[in-house]
């Protein structure tokens, strides 16, 4: 694990764990749905530790002793009188009925209309994004970003739409739907919510990544890398709700199983309010289960076996000794022999730490 849990520490805040939150992202109004937002870019990231010569032992992606080779099921915690009543309630909620699913915010719901429509242009778009402050800084702190940046800096929507094209645009949309739906009404409470937006955005970079050594389109794997696990929103929502009417704290370590539990069926249920991408939404739904050799959406499935290895290693996620190479997704992949993969691994904690710190 090593240099990468440094990083993580830097970004978080350092815990024994790897899993404690420093300073998060500024919570968004319920007004505009989105944080207080600036339109200058970011400070670029720390500078990174040296990157290991690809000859010594201790890396990240293979941890002294590791033995998995599958995603690990989290072991049940035991659970007080307390702990039972709300893992019962959450389950109770899984048919949809009396739940508060969070609603796509206006401005990005109004492009992503406009985005079904073939006759929308960079100009439309440009003045439905500049009706959200917020939405609209995020188009152009993500138009200059790394990883759509050209040779100048662009500070007008138009040319940044334009930049970006109409598919980076909508995963935009998606990103900030996402930051809404996380930080509304988080309360008093920071640590969850900041735990839960690193790893959809760590998520999201460590997908698009793989995408371009397997052949995925790369907007629709950063999609679906920030999107896969949105179900841990509503189990956020409703553990915030039980903490304020119990005055009882929720540690860790049952949220994380918790989510782990209930996170697929609350998915499930937003992605069908959201109307999001049949695809998308069976992906949501069902990502847990390793695919068979005949499932459609198989080659969608590994990546998101293998990026949830790498968050669990890299501790954006409750920790897994997995030994990557020996993984059953990295050889269903392909991957294990190509020198390319190795690459990208060695470069991938610096790269998931700039997308975070642009995104």
């Amino acid at each position: 694990m090593g240099w990468w849990h440094r990083i993580v520490g830097r970004l978080l805040g350092s815990t024994e764990d790897g899993l404690g939150v420093g300073t998060p992202p500024e919570a968004p109004s319920e007004e505009d749905g989105g944080a207080v937002a600036t339109l200058e870019a970011p400070a670029p990231p720390a500078a990174l530790p040296d990157v290991p010569e690809p000859d010594q032992e201790d890396v990240w992606w293979a941890p002294e002793g590791a033995t998995e080779i599958e995603l690990i099921e989290p072991s049940r915690p035991h659970l007080s009188a307390d702990e039972l009543a709300l893992e019962s309630l959450l389950f109770s909620h899984f048919d949809g009925h009396d739940l508060d699913i969070p609603a796509l915010p206006h401005v990005p719901q109004k492009v992503m209309q406009s985005l079904r429509n073939p006759a929308c242009d960079a100009d439309q778009l440009g003045r439905e994004i500049a009706e959200d402050q917020v939405v609209a800084a995020a188009v152009l702190r993500t138009c200059n970003s790394p990883m759509y940046r050209g040779l100048e800096r662009i500070s007008a929507l138009e040319p940044a739409v334009a930049r970006l094209g109409q598919q980076a645009i909508r995963t935009l949309m998606m990103h900030q739907s996402l930051r809404a739906a996380i930080f509304h009404g988080q309360g008093s409470d920071r640590g969850l919510t900041a735990i839960l937006w690193s790893r959809s955005l760590a998520g999201a970079a460590v997908m698009r990544e793989l995408a371009g050594l397997t052949g995925l389109d790369i907007e629709d794997a950063f999609v679906l890398g920030l999107l896969h696990d949105i179900g841990n929103v509503m189990v956020l929502r409703l553990v915030q709700a039980h903490e304020k009417a119990t005055r009882n704290v929720v540690d860790i370590e049952l949220f994380e199983y918790l989510c782990h539990e209930c996170h697929q069926e609350f998915g499930e249920l937003i992605a069908e309010a959201w109307k999001l991408p049949p695809k998308l939404s069976a992906l949501i739904a069902g990502h847990h289960l390793y695919p068979a050799a005949d499932d459609a959406l198989r080659i969608e499935r590994l990546h998101l076996h293998l990026t949830d290895m790498i968050l669990a290693l890299g501790c954006y996620a409750p920790w897994g000794d997995y030994s990557l190479f020996d993984s059953r997704p990295v050889r269903d992949l392909g991957l294990a022999e190509r020198d390319d993969f190795l690459d990208l691994l060695y470069r991938l904690p610096g790269t998931v730490e700039e997308y975070i710190a642009h995104l």
